[in-house]
């Protein structure tokens, strides 16, 4: 399997310098090489560089059937490498049914990953499609905590993944009208729990709503809902999730996640967003540090460490070919903060040059034998993007 991955990848490596795009098939994609310095408050600094390259594949097979791949190839180099026990582990994870990630180079200063991250064949006919293979299935309506998102839980520091992870999953929709539709979705992860929800989607008054109910990774009944739409001129959206445990025992915790989000734009281009959560799961006390923050396992009963967070940000074109944002989030449990500048350049129409700024604080805390856990750090990054 890894021998045939092997090719697999080559073959996408060695065609990947020009975009073909046919009647029947198209295939796009991008090379980025990113930069990064990150320090923690010890003064010590890690620096790696990021070979990123994207290669996306859409076959229109016919009217109704389409096939579609979606390949993520990465050459990680630093001291983040040596320094990160099982880095190489962490970096080549892949939570779906399949393993479609494949670290082929885990040197001491080096790492080679790829992953396909999309691989699912699309038949559509009249009102009706069905999806199957691995998917992204983008329930969310919030913009940086997703409580309505089942199957694609995303970090929102993973800024370098625009397109986010997807599920193995089956996906059927019903299109009831312009405006409407049912969905079933049942996927499974690489532990075999599965997830199945039904979603009810509709416009009213000029507002999407949707409903949902299921079973998530077969730990929980869920009931859930979510709308998005437009108050005052600006866009106004929230998702509530209620988690109920199938094995009712007294450690297993009932509790609702929900979030609201509001982001305005100025005729100057101003553009100003805001996001509150609401974390049933979360913790009233932080024993984890940063990394709790930054490199925890996601999923919608863990969305972030604390029981409210709140996000802000304020995004700016400066001129046609920049633009600038600067973004903030607080945790009240354990005093999180955190701070992220961003600025970006268009050099061209498929070239982009940007960079991206991050401040982390948090209270002290202490390990089990009395020694302080890191509770400061900062990063800044550099990256060049080609998209072809």
């Amino acid at each position: 399997m890894k021998y045939k991955f092997y090719i697999f990848t080559l073959i996408f490596f060695l065609i990947s310098g020009t975009t073909y795009s046919q009647k029947n098939w198209n295939f796009k994609g991008y090379l980025k090489g990113m930069t990064a310095m990150q320090t923690i408050e010890d003064g010590n600094m890690s620096l790696e560089n990021t070979l990123h390259n994207r290669l996306d594949f859409d076959w229109y097979l016919n009217d109704h059937f389409t096939f579609t791949a979606g390949l993520r190839n990465r050459i990680i180099a630093g001291n983040n490498v040596n320094i990160i026990p099982n880095y190489s582990e962490y970096v080549g994870r892949d939570t779906g049914f399949l393993d479609l990630s494949w670290v082929w180079a885990d040197q001491t200063s080096w790492i080679g990953v790829s992953q396909l991250d999309r691989l699912f064949a699309d038949y559509t006919v009249g009102n009706f499609e069905v999806t199957v293979g691995r998917q992204r299935i983008n329930w969310g309506q919030t913009f940086v905590w997703n409580p309505n998102d089942l199957f694609n839980t995303y970090s929102y520091f993973d800024f370098d993944y625009e397109e986010k992870p997807g599920s193995d999953a089956v996906r059927l929709q019903y299109y009831l009208n312009e405006s409407s539709k049912l969905e079933w979705s049942t996927a499974l992860d690489h532990d075999d729990k599965v997830t199945s929800s039904l979603l009810y989607r509709f416009n009213t008054k000029g507002f999407d709503i949707q409903f949902l109910t299921g079973i998530y990774a077969q730990s929980d009944y869920v009931l859930g809902g979510g709308w998005s739409g437009s108050i005052g001129g600006g866009g106004f959206s929230g998702e509530l999730t209620y988690f109920y445990p199938l094995d009712d025992k007294p450690e297993n915790k009932k509790a609702i996640t929900a979030t609201i989000h509001y982001d305005y734009t100025f005729k100057n281009s101003l553009n100003l967003q805001f996001e509150t959560l609401y974390n049933g799961f979360g913790d009233d006390q932080i024993s984890g540090g940063l990394g709790e923050f930054i490199f925890m396992d996601l999923s919608p009963k863990n969305l972030f460490p604390t029981k409210v967070a709140f996000f802000g940000s304020g995004g700016y074109q400066i001129s046609p070919l920049f633009y600038m944002m600067l973004a903030g989030m607080y945790g009240p449990q354990g005093n999180f903060f955190y701070f992220g500048p961003t600025i970006t350049y268009s050099m061209s129409d498929n070239l982009e040059l940007a960079a991206f700024g991050q401040y982390y604080s948090m209270d002290e805390i202490f390990d089990p034998i009395g020694n302080s856990i890191p509770n400061s750090g900062s990063a800044i990054f550099f990256r060049l993007k080609w998209s072809f």
